[in-house]
């Protein structure tokens, strides 16, 4: 996990600026207006991070595996979507134990995703109260593990590849 942090829009676009090329021949995800994401904090009961708001408001986002792994970045209304389908999984399996008797973990209501894989992981948002809050985790939908945080916040992920790239100089395969 990474604490760089330089804003969710400087990071966007200064990803933007140095891979438009590659990233402007693919889909984009849709971006969302201020009132919809305030819909949806009220309808799920939690508030999400500045930094959360302004991912899901940042237009022109790609919606190609550009974030390693590779995961794509989902517009709002398929992180619900994926959200809805992974609580009502949890609900279904209810409660299963392990061999010391502890609880498997389960997808949590205060996981929001942000972007997917081609094999059905995520990565979420922990919207839980705590340090973790606004952080970045890979969620692993068959073994239903979570990671440790892999940024502190969607704009640290966003300098983070930034960096990378511009590191590389081309864009990261990985």
């Amino acid at each position: 996990m990474t604490s760089i942090d330089h804003g969710v829009r400087k990071s966007w676009d200064r990803l933007a600026a140095r891979h438009g090329d590659r990233l402007r021949g693919t889909p984009v995800r849709a971006a969302a207006d201020k009132d919809r994401i305030r819909a949806v904090e009220a309808d799920i009961g939690l508030a999400f991070p500045a930094e959360v708001r302004d991912w899901w408001t940042l237009d022109g986002v790609s919606a190609d595996y550009w974030i390693p792994g590779p995961f794509a970045p989902v517009d709002l209304e398929e992180a619900l979507e994926t959200r809805e389908i992974w609580l009502q999984v949890a609900e279904e399996e209810g409660d299963v134990f392990d061999a010391n008797g502890e609880p498997e973990p389960r997808f949590l209501p205060s996981f929001l995703p942000i972007a997917m894989s081609p094999g059905g992981d995520g990565l979420v948002i922990d919207l839980r109260p705590g340090d973790s809050y606004g952080a970045v985790l890979l969620w692993d939908h068959e073994t239903w593990v979570l990671a440790a945080p892999l940024w502190d916040s969607v704009a640290a992920m966003l300098g983070d590849i930034a960096t990378l790239r511009d590191n590389a100089g081309a864009p990261s395969d990985r």
